[in-house]
């Protein structure tokens, strides 16, 4: 059977322990958890203590965690790299592929790529100074404005001893718009040794098309399509490996457990549960996706305005 590793993307406000931790407990599939992005201070500052809180070891128990950071500065990674090495990360992973104005702006994200020879001084101090025993990957996109930009950029990948290479085959530009440049995907294709592939993957007909098309992939991140299908990649796993499907029944029994465990792990974070409110509306955001048949109902859900008007609302969704 193909070597397939299933990862959840990094997506602020999101993706946070509590996410992780019920995902895990009640799905499985998922290998690979990624931080949302961690944005260290100047050497000295060092991150900030909600993200530390995030990334706290007994908040991530049982949880393969690989943070991710946020910087153009060599000094402040390694300082932050530092802190996480405390927390026993040995694998950390750079973000060359947010496309916010914000970000970008400050020449970071996917903006870093419109510097590429202070990218590649960025990697020469990295890997001069960072610990033998400590790997780093990069999440990337293919450029700023023209997917041609990237054979400049992937030959500055393919000269150092990156850990793994996950390609959102767009352009910043084009944040989440418009098809994804495969042609381009493929030249990474040729020679990654650790290569992963993100972007537009809902179904399980995507992540197939994507792996015959690309049999160099041997790591699929998967964002949005997993928050709207949690149970994704376990069951493409299952399909993989010739198992019989859940039936129906069983999946919404999982449904259920893992509705339960983030209300359970939200309150418990939250101080105040309005906030937990506003989190469970974020999660239906993408969750309520896969209930096209129900669009006024998840609307009235995320209309609810007390915690306990939402888990009526809830509890009739989660039922159909």
């Amino acid at each position: 059977m193909r070597e397939l590793i299933f990862s959840l993307a990094p997506m602020e406000g999101i993706t946070g322990y509590v996410y992780r931790n019920a995902l895990k407990r009640c799905y499985g599939g998922v290998a690979r958890f990624y931080s949302p992005f961690i944005s260290p201070g100047h050497a000295g500052a060092g991150i900030t203590k909600r993200d530390r809180r995030d990334i706290l070891p007994e908040n991530n128990a049982g949880v393969p965690l690989i943070p991710q950071l946020l910087t153009n500065n060599a000094e402040d990674f390694l300082y932050a790299a530092e802190i996480l090495r405390d927390y026993d990360y040995k694998e950390l992973n750079l973000n060359l592929g947010c496309p916010s104005g914000t970000v970008t702006a400050k020449k970071k994200g996917s903006g870093f790529l419109t510097e590429l020879p202070a990218l590649r001084h960025f990697f020469e101090e990295v890997f001069r100074n960072l610990p033998a025993d400590t790997k780093l990957g990069v999440k990337t996109r293919l450029g700023v404005k023209d997917p041609a930009e990237f054979p400049a950029i992937l030959e500055i990948y393919n000269d150092f001893p990156l850990s793994e290479l996950i390609v959102h085959p767009r352009i910043q530009k084009e944040f989440y718009r418009g098809t994804v440049h495969l042609d381009m995907f493929s030249l990474a294709a040729e020679g990654a040794k650790m290569l992963g592939y993100n972007g537009d993957l809902i179904d399980e007909e995507d992540i197939g098309r994507i792996l015959e098309r690309f049999p160099a992939v041997s790591h699929i991140m998967l964002g949005r399509g997993l928050l709207r299908d949690p149970m994704l990649p376990a069951r493409y796993l299952r399909r993989l490996r010739g198992e019989a499907a859940l039936s129906a029944e069983e999946e919404k029994r999982q449904r259920h457990a893992f509705h339960a465990a983030l209300l359970q792990g939200y309150r418990e974070s939250f101080l105040y549960e309005n906030a937990t409110l506003c989190r469970m509306k974020e999660v239906w955001d993408y969750l309520g996706l896969a209930f096209p048949e129900q669009e006024r109902a998840v609307r009235e859900l995320k209309k609810s305005k007390t915690l306990g008007e939402y888990e009526v609302r809830a509890e009739q969704l989660l039922t159909l």
